[in-house]
């Protein structure tokens, strides 16, 4: 009996409104090729809106993984506090992905993803990924500084065999992200 009761307590705890998932949460796919490999982007978010007056005004995701030919990644960003649409506090990523590149070079290709942090002093987040899943070089930076980074570009132009001006910008098939898809 003691335990029925502990099972039923416990079907109601993870039912209350504490535990359950938002009635707006969705998962979206965002899907792209690169080097004959499957990039896809897995991204939980909700369908509110940040509160106008808070720090960062970027789309509400928790969850973010960049999955590359069947490997999972996972950034390393923090998560802030911020005010949504709805009057909730809500824990969402410091910094989404906006945008998704495959940059081919002529010694391999190299898959680009770009994030960003929803304010002007936000720092930007940009990763190259090897098409076998491994970081190659990333820097979470803004104007003032840079918090990290691994490897170099010039490595990257030598292992690769990619220019200058295709780690700089853009190509014409960059895939942007646009939240609000479920």
């Amino acid at each position: 009996m003691n335990q029925l009761l502990f099972a039923g307590s416990l079907a109601w705890l993870f039912s209350s409104p504490a535990f359950a998932t938002p009635t707006d949460a969705y998962t979206q796919r965002d899907v792209m090729q690169c080097g004959g490999v499957e990039v896809v982007l897995v991204s939980s978010c909700r369908s509110v809106t940040v509160d106008g007056a808070q720090t960062h005004v970027i789309p509400v995701c928790s969850d973010q993984t960049i999955n590359i030919g069947g490997k999972v990644l996972r950034r390393d960003i923090s998560k802030v506090l911020q005010l949504t649409s709805d009057g909730a506090k809500t824990k969402m990523l410091s910094n989404v992905v906006v945008a998704m590149d495959c940059v081919e070079g002529t010694q391999g290709s190299l898959v680009s993803i770009g994030g960003y942090g929803g304010c002007g002093a936000c720092a930007e987040w940009h990763g190259y990924y090897s098409t076998a899943g491994r970081l190659e070089q990333y820097s979470f930076d803004n104007n003032q500084r840079s918090f990290g980074s691994k490897g170099s570009r010039e490595e990257l132009i030598k292992a690769y065999g990619v220019t200058k001006r295709q780690l700089m910008s853009e190509s014409p098939v960059v895939k942007r992200i646009v939240y609000g898809q479920p």
